[in-house]
């Protein structure tokens, strides 16, 4: 789609990607922040480093690649600032999140969603994106170690390695509904 190995992007460049790619980054975010604001204020950091440093963009990957990972970035990033947050908050956001279903079934949900959510934090930085891009995002093994700048093999022990913890993690759920 776009080449630029010997060039770095151009304004029109940024604009069709922002126009056609957006939606896939900031959906991405969002499923690392679980906030819609955060998820926007990554995309909105990564879009204006990505400008800011496009001098920098080799064109060893495809610039939606380049972009996507620096947005991933900048929502982990803005976890790690936001960690501060007490668990009153957290519980009040699930709470009113939580789609009105009996008590028994909205105990459920939440108890699997904090589940999920403790095992996804026990995944190292690699794992976590690694699942996240393949099996959320849908990217093809190469793209994930292209953007990781890693082989597929190591990949692919990363995502092995956080399938392993996540299915151990979240065994005491197997079998419900």
């Amino acid at each position: 789609m776009f080449a630029f190995l010997q060039s770095r992007p151009s304004l029109d460049e940024f604009h069709s990607l922002l126009n056609s790619k957006s939606g896939r980054w900031y959906n991405a975010c969002l499923r690392i922040t679980r906030d819609e604001a955060l998820a926007e204020d990554a995309v909105q950091d990564a879009l204006l480093k990505a400008w800011g440093q496009r001098e920098q963009f080799r064109g060893t990957a495809e610039l939606d690649t380049w972009i996507h990972r620096i947005a991933l970035n900048a929502a982990i990033d803005l976890m790690r600032k936001r960690q501060h947050i007490g668990n009153d908050e957290v519980d009040a956001d699930l709470e009113a999140a939580a789609p009105q279903h009996s008590p028994d079934a909205q105990y459920q949900q939440q108890a699997i969603g904090s589940d999920l959510g403790s095992a996804m934090e026990q995944l190292t930085m690699m794992e976590r994106e690694a699942f996240v891009l393949k099996h959320l995002e849908g990217w093809k093994l190469d793209e994930i170690a292209a953007s990781h700048g890693t082989n597929v093999n190591n990949t692919k022990q990363a995502l092995f390695r956080a399938v392993k913890k996540l299915r151990t993690a979240m065994d005491g759920w197997r079998g419900e509904s």
